[in-house]
C-alpha cells in the first residue's frame, strides 16, 4: 500500500513540475511577444548609432 501511495506522490509531483514549466514558458512567450517591436526598434537605432555614425564620420559626412 505504501508503494502505491509513493507512486501516486511521484506522479503528482511530476505533473505539478510539468505544469509549472508550461506556465513559465507561456509567460515568457507572452512577455517576448509584448516587447518584440520595442526591442526591434531599439536594436535598429543602436545599429544606426554604432555603425552608421562612424561610417558617416570617416567618409566625410560630417
Amino acid at each position: 500500500m505504501k508503494s502505491i501511495i509513493n507512486n501516486i506522490k511521484e506522479v503528482t509531483n511530476s505533473i505539478e513540475y510539468k505544469t509549472q514549466l508550461i506556465g513559465r514558458n507561456q509567460r515568457l512567450s507572452s512577455g517576448v511577444n509584448n516587447t518584440r517591436m520595442t526591442g526591434m526598434a531599439i536594436g535598429f537605432l543602436l545599429t544606426v548609432i554604432i555603425i552608421g555614425l562612424p561610417l558617416l564620420y570617416f567618409k566625410g559626412g560630417f
